[in-house]
């Protein structure tokens, strides 16, 4: 099978589901991986200000920070988009963002496309523009793809930065057990050195059963048996 995981910015991938794309490539599938942006206009941490210097640019950097982790993760492709971090705006979420979605999943006939939710996990616009042209594309390309999956974010409400995001319920239907990968999955968030990812490590660190959660949005017959016959893949108790 062809996964295509469609982000906004380098790190979004390891925060969310860096263990299932292992496990799927680990599995013998195909993993596609696309960031719309190169995160140029995200922070930098005061450990990786050499390594700024080194390259240059925010920008750069960040873009070495992924192909680092795409070369962990062993991926088929990595696509890194030429949007403006930070100025994704309505006019391109339905236009050529989307477009540049449905060339990707014309060109690789992915079976299944993975994206954010439509939240952006915290009301994120990029995060939130990605999800919507993923979802466009994915109806809208000629290649029909057989599942959609929104990938989610749950952190502990004394970790998150805003009190009145990741509620309690999320329409989750899909988990993968990541609490064998948590060591890797911590490697691999440490490659994105110029950002700040205490949270999201401290969580995979400190959660006995620590999953990523997918929610099942569009699916055929043939989607849903493929994953419900995929060894990655467990329905959501």
């Amino acid at each position: 099978m062809t996964y295509l995981f469609i982000f906004a910015h380098p790190d979004d991938e390891s925060v969310s589901c860096s263990a299932t794309m292992k496990r799927l490539i680990d599995s013998g599938d195909k993993v596609i991986l696309v960031s719309a942006t190169d995160g140029s206009g995200g922070e930098v941490m005061e450990k990786a200000k050499a390594n700024l210097k080194k390259f240059g640019s925010l920008g750069e950097l960040r873009r070495e920070e992924l192909k680092n982790v795409a070369r962990l993760l062993q991926v088929t492709k990595l696509h890194i988009l030429d949007f403006k971090d930070g100025a994704i705006t309505n006019v391109q979420v339905w236009n050529e963002l989307k477009q540049a979605f449905i060339t990707l999943i014309n060109e690789y006939k992915p079976d299944v496309v993975v994206t954010f939710d439509h939240t952006g996990w915290y009301y994120h616009l990029d995060h939130v523009g990605v999800s919507i042209a993923a979802t466009l594309a994915f109806q809208e390309a000629d290649h029909k793809a057989d599942a959609l999956l929104h990938a989610y974010m749950k952190i502990k409400s004394s970790d998150q930065k805003w009190k009145y995001i990741f509620p309690e319920t999320q329409p989750i239907s899909h988990t993968v057990d990541a609490s064998e990968l948590r060591e890797f999955k911590l490697d691999v968030l440490k490659s994105h050195a110029s950002q700040n990812i205490e949270v999201i490590s401290k969580k995979v660190r400190e959660e006995e059963n620590h999953q990523e959660i997918f929610q099942l949005v569009l699916a055929t017959e043939k989607g849903k048996k493929l994953l419900a016959k995929h060894s990655v893949f467990k329905l959501a108790k």
